[in-house]
């Protein structure tokens, strides 16, 4: 009988970082942080500017001032609900690169309620019909990919980024042949009664806030405690032990993809009614390609969606102010965040892990 030898693992070398199930998530979200810090200021010396200038810049124009405070806020909204977007497929194998498109066909819903609908119509009546109706919206285009995901096996990458392609022709249509504005590239704007209330004068902050803890709130309580969270999860797991256990594969794809592109058109619907009042080409700063990196931060955990959202939404606001206060031009700021994204994925802060099949 041989015997196994105690052989000696080499030192890993300096340069190598250490596996992501050595250190905590938070250890190696701090560390990318640091990392991409540390990089970004090379860079700023680089073109001749000065690192603690743009690093105070960003976050005055983030976090001190109460408008840009309530900024960061709204941001936040949206690219909570867009991360959302994108947790609950990935927590089920399927890949919803789609939240700009599912987000822009929310935003149509509600610019189409904002304007059609009598402006005479009650406030509290006609907000909830614009919510309601932009995450029908992003429900429906979000359904598209996930029946032909069930039905035809077409890769869901490749339709949800298509769609999102449509989506986008569609609003560019709407906004120049359907309700323009005279004077910009934009629609009219929706009736004062679609609105959203403020709920903080200083920042001009909106219930945009409560809708989106509103949601991570409701995407928990689906994947905790109901039956099609525990499907999404099943099959997160083990797609063919879920299958052999009775998950009807179908119907939680064709649901999945419905909810997550819900989620994904109230934020077009934060847009439209609680940020700009009209529909404009330019109003997603790839807001739902930026989802896709907050939910992967949060380890697609609906409860950790908040603050990750917060954290990217700071980066982004903050950069607005480095052109005056820094001398530095705004697109740092999506430097910043893109090295930022690459480096958790590094460190391992962000990383995908699933059981292996049962076929493997």
């Amino acid at each position: 009988m041989s015997q196994v030898e105690n052989i000696e693992q080499p030192a890993r070398p300096w340069w190598k970082l250490p596996p992501s199930s050595e250190l905590p998530p938070s250890v190696n979200t701090l560390l990318s942080l640091a990392i991409t810090l540390a990089l970004v200021a090379v860079l700023i010396l680089a073109i001749g500017a000065n690192p603690w200038e743009a690093a105070k810049a960003i976050i005055e124009g983030s976090l001190i001032e109460p408008f840009f405070l309530g900024q960061t806020l709204m941001i936040a909204s949206i690219l909570a609900l867009t991360g959302l977007a994108a947790a609950l497929p990935f927590t089920s194998r399927l890949w919803n690169i789609g939240g700009e498109g599912q987000m822009f066909a929310g935003a149509i819903a509600a610019v189409a309620l904002g304007i059609e609908l009598p402006s005479g119509t009650p406030k509290v009546l006609f907000i909830a019909i614009v919510i309601v109706g932009s995450f029908l919206g992003g429900a429906i285009w979000g359904l598209i990919p996930g029946a032909l995901k069930a039905f035809y096996g077409a890769s869901e990458i490749v339709t949800t980024l298509m769609l999102s392609f449509v989506a986008v022709f569609i609003a560019n249509y709407i906004i120049s042949e359907v309700w323009p504005d005279p004077f910009s590239q934009k629609t009219v704007s929706i009736a004062e009664n679609a609105k959203f209330p403020t709920i903080w004068d200083d920042g001009t902050v909106d219930i945009s806030v409560i809708i989106a803890l509103a949601a991570a709130a409701l995407a928990w309580l689906l994947m905790a405690k109901t039956s099609l969270g525990f499907s999404i999860r099943a099959i997160g797991a083990n797609p063919n032990a879920s299958r052999l256990a009775g998950v009807r594969t179908r119907q939680v794809t064709m649901l999945t993809f419905l909810v997550a592109g819900g989620f994904a058109g109230l934020a077009g619907g934060v847009a439209v009614a609680g940020i700009f009042d009209d529909l404009d080409l330019n109003f997603s700063s790839n807001f739902g390609f930026i989802g896709i990196a907050v939910a992967l931060l949060a380890r697609l955990k609906p409860p950790l969606i908040i603050p990750a959202a917060f954290l990217f939404s700071m980066l982004r606001v903050g950069s607005n102010s480095l052109q005056a206060s820094a001398d530095i031009s705004p697109s740092l700021g999506d430097i910043l965040v893109a090295t930022f994204v690459i480096l958790l994925m590094v460190t391992g802060a962000i990383r995908f892990r699933y059981a292996q099949n049962v076929s493997d």
